[in-house]
C-alpha cells in the first residue's frame, strides 16, 4: 500500500507519500498558487522518493472544510490522478488532520480554520483516543467558548485560525486555552495520509467519480448567485 496524500485546503500546498510503515516523504510550499504548483510538487516528490507513479495504490485528499478554491483544486487533482491510475480516493477531514498534528495532547483538541467575520470551521476532539466530541461545523468564537466550557480539560487550539483569533480566544477562554506551536498549525499532507490508512483498513474509500469536497457552507460566489444575503 502506497498512498499519495494531497492537501490544498489552506495557504499551504502540501503533498506526501505514506505507507503502513510511516511517512516516505513530504513536500510543502506556502503562499503560492496551488493550481500552478500542485502537480509539479507531486512529480518532484515521486522523483525524490524514487517511487514510480504506478506504485501508488490510493490517493488521499483533504475533503475540507477550508478554502473553497483550494478544495476544488485538490479535488480535481486527486480525481484526475485516481482516474488515470484507476485507483480509489480517500477523503480526510482537514480539521481531523490538524488535530492529528497534536494527537499526543491529552486534553481537548480544537482545530480551527478561519471562516471570516470571527467565525471558524472547528470541532472538538479528545486527545489520546481521538474521540470526536463535537462534529465539524461553522462556529462563532462565542459558540466555541460555550462548547469548550462544558469540559474541565485544557483546550489546545491548532490550525491557521489560531493566527487570526488567538488574542480573542485567550481573552474569552483564559487559562483553559492553549495554542499549538507554529509548525503544528500548518496543514500536513502526511497527517492526511496517515489518517487515510485507518480509513482504508475500514474499507472507507470512494471512486474518483463519487468524491466531492465538504464545503460545509456555500461559497461567496454561490451566495451572490442565489441572491441570499442581499
Amino acid at each position: 500500500m502506497k498512498i499519495l496524500a494531497i492537501d490544498s485546503s489552506s495557504k499551504t500546498a502540501t503533498v506526501a507519500l505514506v505507507d503502513e510503515k510511516g511517512i516516505i516523504g513530504e513536500y510543502s510550499i506556502n503562499y503560492l498558487r496551488h493550481s500552478v504548483i500542485l502537480m509539479p510538487m507531486i512529480d518532484e516528490l515521486l522523483k525524490k522518493c524514487e517511487v514510480p507513479i504506478n506504485q501508488i495504490t490510493h490517493v488521499a485528499v483533504s475533503e475540507g472544510p477550508g478554502s473553497f478554491t483550494g478544495l476544488r483544486i485538490g479535488a480535481a487533482t486527486a480525481k484526475g490522478l485516481a482516474y488515470a491510475l484507476n485507483i480509489p480516493i480517500v477523503g480526510v477531514s482537514s480539521l481531523l488532520a490538524l488535530a492529528y498534528n497534536v494527537s499526543e495532547f491529552e486534553g481537548i483538541i480544537c482545530p480551527v480554520i478561519d471562516a471570516l467575520n470571527e467565525n471558524v470551521y472547528g470541532m472538538l476532539i479528545r486527545g489520546g483516543n481521538f474521540e470526536v466530541l463535537i462534529d465539524a461545523g461553522v462556529y462563532s468564537l462565542e459558540e466555541i467558548t460555550e462548547l469548550v466550557s462544558n469540559y474541565s480539560d485544557k483546550v489546545l487550539f491548532v490550525g491557521e485560525g489560531v493566527y487570526s483569533y488567538k488574542d480573542k480566544l485567550q481573552e474569552m477562554i483564559r487559562d483553559k486555552a492553549l495554542f499549538a506551536k507554529d509548525k503544528d498549525n500548518m496543514a500536513r499532507a502526511a497527517s492526511i495520509g496517515e489518517l487515510a490508512i485507518q480509513k482504508i483498513k475500514k474499507g472507507e474509500v470512494i471512486s474518483y467519480f463519487d468524491f466531492k469536497p465538504m464545503y460545509i457552507r456555500k461559497s461567496a460566489a454561490e451566495i451572490r448567485l442565489s441572491g441570499e444575503g442581499s
